[in-house]
């Protein structure tokens, strides 16, 4: 009487029945989710060995994903929205006005994405949104709207960075692309986002509001290091030169309040690296990190989808200059390009060397260790 018996073959527990001297016979085996029959050795290993593979492919989809927060089309989930979440695997998502309609709809949407998202990679999306206040408070129903301009007191910017966050929260919302620190005069072009305060002010204001947004659960992005100060134009247009650095201290200060990211400026800064914007400039990053002494602390693009940087850098130089700098998240919103042409091209360029593997497993690393505290 034959019997069937236990072996293994690359960690995967397989049984066999052996038939004849030359082979195994019949074989089976259960892998993740598959249950495998062969009636041979060698085409259970090629099974075994192809399903490795795939899962391995998956793996790094997940991976490469988790490192854009992108823009989309729509204010519900659709098939379309839905299988562009399975394809990519994005890290986050930016919600913009013609994502929100009411209440009742956000919130559906959101837990809809973050539905799909933990199914398909057992992460959250970063739900990200630029709630400055005043006139970039891309979620017109909230109640708390207060411009930066407005704030001059810490105690006020805490309770407004806690109502909100709050507000936020509530929402799903759990990552808030402000405050914005840059300095900035009459002429410059963020002028009306700004603190419009001395950079000694700034820093203590920011401190409270992101102290304000922690306490209410909410993830806070600091921008735009070092600033788009002495930038007149709109710098999403033409790409910004200047000759010397902004001033940083109002940075500094609100590291002591531990945000945990921190966004970049598109500038080209001379003084620093006199060819490459901030955010794809190894030197760059590396003077963020010297100056403001966190290595916990995320950093993150600004949007990359910009004429400024498109009409200068190729699409691949623009999705991929960033991680290579150091950079660990990459914002596309697609308002220009699509997002989908953004991915394909980091992805194209992870597969064939374009792009450091390291680099994207140093980024992916801490992503995830962030994530695990929106799991909670």
């Amino acid at each position: 009487m034959s019997y069937f018996k236990s072996a293994s073959y690359q960690n995967v527990n397989f049984r066999y029945l052996t038939i004849s001297k030359e082979d195994s016979g019949i074989c089976y085996a259960l892998f993740k989710d598959y249950f495998i029959f062969a009636t041979s050795f060698e085409s259970l290993k090629k099974t075994i060995e192809e399903l490795k593979r795939e899962e391995e492919l998956s793996a790094w989809k997940v991976k490469v994903g988790q490192l854009f927060i992108v823009g989309f089309e729509g204010k519900e989930i659709t098939p379309e929205l839905e299988e562009f979440i399975k394809k990519y695997k994005p890290g986050g998502v930016l919600l913009l006005s013609k994502n929100i309609e009411n209440r009742e709809q956000l919130k559906n949407l959101i837990s809809g994405l973050q539905e799909i998202s933990l199914r398909e990679t057992g992460l959250p999306l970063f739900i990200a949104v630029d709630q400055e206040g005043g006139v970039i408070s891309r979620i017109g129903f909230l109640e708390e709207k207060t411009p930066q301009s407005e704030i001059k007191d810490p105690e006020v910017s805490y309770q407004i960075g806690l109502r909100r966050g709050g507000e936020l929260k509530g929402l799903g919302v759990n990552l808030n692309l402000a405050p914005l620190l840059d300095t900035a005069s009459s002429a410059d072009f963020l002028f009306s986002r700004s603190f419009q305060r001395p950079a000694s002010e700034i820093g203590e204001l920011a401190k409270s509001l992101i102290l304000g947004q922690k306490a209410a659960g909410v993830l806070t992005a600091v921008k735009h290091f070092p600033g788009y100060s002495g930038i007149s134009f709109n710098p999403e247009e033409e790409l910004g030169v200047r000759a010397e650095v902004p001033e940083i201290s109002q940075f500094k200060k609100a590291m002591t309040a531990s945000p945990e990211l921190i966004m970049t400026s598109n500038v080209i800064y001379q003084e620093i690296d006199s060819s490459l914007p901030f955010t794809f400039s190894a030197k760059a990053i590396q003077y963020l990190k010297n100056n403001l002494g966190s290595e916990e602390i995320l950093i993150i693009s600004d949007d990359l989808d910009q004429n400024s940087l498109l009409k200068k850098f190729s699409l691949k130089e623009v999705v991929t200059k960033p991680v290579e700098a150091g950079v660990d998240i990459l914002i596309f919103s697609g308002y220009r390009l699509g997002v989908e042409k953004g991915l394909d091209e980091f992805i194209k360029a992870s597969e064939n060397g374009g792009v450091s593997k390291e680099k994207i497993e140093i980024a992916f690393s801490r992503i995830s260790q962030l994530k695990q505290r929106l799991l909670k």
